[in-house]
């Protein structure tokens, strides 16, 4: 059973507990039992959202409690993006078993996370579990599969810690590295970006300037940060909200220093069941940046108002972005009736889960693997 409806993903734990009373209520009726049932508990990043474990762990309570039925979720899912993924899968499963979880598709190759099965068996009193356990720990020695080695230099030690500060941009050569502005992006300080960029204004640097010279800069080492595994996905979510708090403050200004130039119109949205957009918000604000007209149209999006959006805004380009492989199909239900109706906008896809291959695959115009790469593209489809 997996808690969706027609609106798409639930919104919230309350939603999401109505969902599978109505399909428990529905498969009931057309004889199936509780035993024929299994919750899937919708697991979602805890790097994008703060609550995942809590929700998922009182969906598996709520099934096991009161509705008296099994469960399982995809425990890899709760640290995407994340940094040594294996200590939040094994603590997350120690949260769901204690929870009354009932299976999960994990990685049984992972010492660390099958000890922690042994263990919770254990600590819960399970029968003869503690003869498991034993039996376990003492016949194989633990080995953490998934992560990389580190480093090391011919003398065998780790980078230190300048050297990594060197990699994010500190202590280097570069006159932007002491820049406060920039280096409120780059270390997502959200707090005082507003009185920094404010500053700047006050000693005399132009809006533009500002924009070209110290935000944008910032946020592409940022993304060069995460791709090389320096940053990770809160730290990347951090940046860009800092720097969208700064855009705010200097998009006025900018439209009142600068002349409108529109390369194009491009239609932006998160496709229909999916409600992450953390991504898709950070490619609106490079495109609006790099002087395009885009129209954000949110998360979640019909496929069909996405079409009619585009059609009436005249618009070059739609760009669609998904981030769960059950809602990535309606991204070639868009393709559908881009060509269906006939509209000259070409279709580009982007998001965690999507590849240059499912683009081909689906017949769209382009894939952009981050932001940087979807402005490029952007631009390239415009002939710029």
């Amino acid at each position: 059973l997996l808690p969706v409806s027609e609106k798409g993903l639930p919104k919230n734990i309350e939603e999401k507990k109505e969902i599978i009373q109505t399909i428990i209520h529905e498969a009931e009726k057309i004889g199936l039992t509780k035993e024929d049932i299994i919750v899937d508990g919708l697991v979602n990043t805890i790097g994008a959202n703060k609550n995942a474990a809590k929700e998922t762990v009182e969906t598996i309570q709520y099934c096991k409690e009161e509705l008296g039925v099994a469960t399982i979720i995809g425990l890899s899912n709760i640290s995407f993006g994340l940094p040594e993924r294996q200590f939040i899968n094994s603590t997350f499963l120690a949260f769901a078993v204690q929870a009354g979880l009932t299976m999960a598709i994990a990685n049984p190759a992972q010492d660390l996370l099958m000890n922690t099965v042994y263990a919770a068996d254990l600590l819960r009193g399970k029968e003869e579990g503690d003869i498991r356990y034993i039996h376990r720990v003492t016949s194989r020695p633990m080995v953490i599969t998934g992560s990389k080695p580190v480093n090391r230099d011919e003398k065998g030690k780790s980078p230190s810690s300048s050297d990594n500060r060197n990699l994010i941009g500190e202590n280097s050569e570069n006159s932007l590295d002491s820049n406060p502005v920039y280096e409120a992006v780059i270390k997502g300080n959200k707090r005082n970006i507003v009185y920094l960029v404010k500053k700047t204004l006050e000693e005399g640097k132009a809006p533009s300037y500002i924009l070209d010279h110290l935000l944008i800069p910032a946020i592409n080492q940022v993304g060069i940060l995460f791709d090389k595994q320096i940053y990770f996905l809160p730290q990347l979510i951090s940046s860009a909200e800092t720097m969208k708090l700064a855009i705010e403050l200097l998009e006025p200004l900018l439209k009142k220093d600068e002349k409108e130039k529109h390369l194009g119109t491009i239609v932006l949205a998160t496709v229909s069941g999916d409600i992450h957009d953390i991504g898709k918000n950070l490619v609106v604000l490079m495109l609006k940046n790099y002087g395009f007209r885009v129209i954000d149209l949110g998360k979640d999006v019909p496929s069909k108002k996405i079409i009619e959006v585009a059609e009436k805004e005249k618009a070059d380009i739609i760009g669609l972005s998904a981030l769960m492989t059950t809602t990535m199909l309606e991204m070639k239900e868009v393709i559908r009736l881009n060509k269906e109706t006939g509209l000259n906008a070409k279709v580009i896809i982007g998001g965690a889960v999507i590849t240059q291959s499912y683009a081909d695959e689906i017949g769209a115009d382009g894939y952009g693997k981050d932001a940087g790469e979807t402005v490029m593209l952007a631009k390239k489809i415009m002939g710029l």
